[in-house]
């Protein structure tokens, strides 16, 4: 954490205050919880995945015997435009980030204000421009694939769709006769992660906890990414399951 220097605006006279020998001072971080369910702190030009809900906070130092006033700014800029998104007076504070893709990045910014208490000498905190928090989100991606095989092999064994910086995601499985095997979206479906991707597991394989048939089943895929792609997919899904245990045998 780099602690912020301190510009002193002093309000009123010296013959009517006797100034304090230290003033606040504020180091900000933001924060979020990445996919091992651990705290990470945001890297200078870092580059996540869309949506990304981050923890501001200020760390206050040497505030006895003041009252501190905050101001954070959080600043979206698409190419050379700049849109103040939120301004929020809080000493900890939490925003969500859906919006990524080429020419999009965030900028931060914190700023104090403070008041002696015992003199009503006032002073503010700005913060260098080089110092302010900046990060990006990704572009959306989304790959579906045609086979998987649930045998137990360790290899395919979930019907598994790769995806990258979806707010959006919702799919349904049929089977040849349109009856619906699966389906779910990005709130009820489990996530598996692996380097930038995340996968959303749609099919363990099964109809009503038995092994379905092998054959070609059909999955239908809605999803809007961070840049506003808005996706519409519909595939085969060949599955491969007694076939694969007659090959053992």
């Amino acid at each position: 954490m780099k602690r912020t220097t301190i510009l002193l605006l002093l309000l009123l006279p010296l013959s009517v205050w006797a100034a304090p020998d230290y003033y606040p001072s504020v180091a900000p971080t933001g924060t979020f919880i990445n996919h091992d369910g651990e705290a990470e702190e945001l890297a200078v030009g870092g580059n996540y995945d869309a949506p990304l809900t981050v923890t501001f906070e200020a760390h206050p130092a040497d505030t006895a015997g003041y009252v501190v006033y905050y101001e954070w700014k959080i600043i979206k800029k698409d190419n050379s435009e700049e849109t103040t998104l939120a301004v929020r007076n809080d000493e900890v504070t939490e925003f969500t980030f859906r919006e990524g893709g080429a020419g999009i990045s965030y900028r931060i910014s914190l700023s104090i204000t403070f008041r002696y208490k015992e003199t009503g000498v006032e002073g503010s905190v700005e913060q260098d421009e080089s110092d302010m928090m900046r990060f990006s989100l990704r572009s959306s991606s989304l790959t579906v694939f045609n086979a998987f095989s649930p045998n137990d092999d360790g290899i395919n064994d979930t019907y598994r769709v790769k995806t990258q910086s979806l707010l959006k995601f919702r799919m349904a499985i049929f089977n040849r006769w349109g009856q619906r095997v699966a389906s779910g979206d990005e709130n009820s479906l489990e996530k598996e992660y692996e380097g930038d991707f995340t996968y959303y597991i749609c099919w363990d394989g099964t109809v009503n906890g038995r092994v379905a048939d092998d054959g070609v089943y059909f999955i239908n895929i809605e999803a809007i990414g961070s840049d506003g792609i808005e996706y519409t997919e519909r595939r085969d899904i060949n599955l491969f399951t007694r076939s694969r245990e007659r090959t053992k045998e």
